[in-house]
């Protein structure tokens, strides 16, 4: 297993933005992304629940990165990619056991897009394997900025949330400030 150490990105100025910057754009639709000035901008204001972080190796290689928002009770992943040539090596899997690891006793949640594609499929067994549960909702991902459509998706967790009406009020009030 490849080791790696994960480095929260606070400084706009980061020469890791630019490796996150293009892997996310490579690796999210415009419609699943929010849009990169926002990301700098939240990173320039200390946004108190938003968290960027680069994952990368020992050997300094840029293996990925992920978002995530500390919300009461819950640790939401809003994007999580790894490199093309990194996948299928386990490093996604261990940053989430770290992950939720790190949230507990919190749960974990994530979005992804709906089963019936190839990439679908695989990012929801990726999930899956790494003890997540599809939440029984239909879901709404709120459009990132004016212009775009909402998209439909499915919401994943590692543990019941209490109450998934509350929690997608607060997900769409606190981080897609709807």
């Amino acid at each position: 297993m490849k080791k790696y150490d994960i480095y929260g990105i606070t400084d706009v100025e980061d020469p890791l933005l630019e490796k996150i910057k293009g892997l996310y754009m490579a690796s999210f639709p415009e419609n699943e992304r929010r849009p990169w000035q926002s990301i700098i901008d939240m990173i320039a204001n200390s946004s108190p629940f938003f968290n960027l972080k680069a994952i990368v190796g020992d050997d300094n290689v840029f293996y990925g990165f992920y978002t995530s928002w500390n919300l009461p009770g819950v640790l939401y992943i809003e994007h999580f990619a790894i490199e093309s040539s990194e996948r299928s090596t386990g490093i996604g899997s261990s940053v989430i056991t770290d992950l939720s690891a790190v949230a507990a006793p919190r749960a974990v949640v994530v979005e992804v897009e709906l089963p019936g594609t190839s990439e679908a499929d695989r990012r929801i067994a990726f999930y899956e394997r790494n003890g997540f549960q599809p939440i029984d909702l239909q879901y709404f991902q709120p459009p990132y900025a004016p212009g775009l459509d909402m998209v439909e998706m499915m919401l994943m967790s590692t543990k019941p949330l209490p109450d998934v009406k509350a929690f997608v009020i607060m997900l769409h009030t606190l981080v897609y400030n709807q």
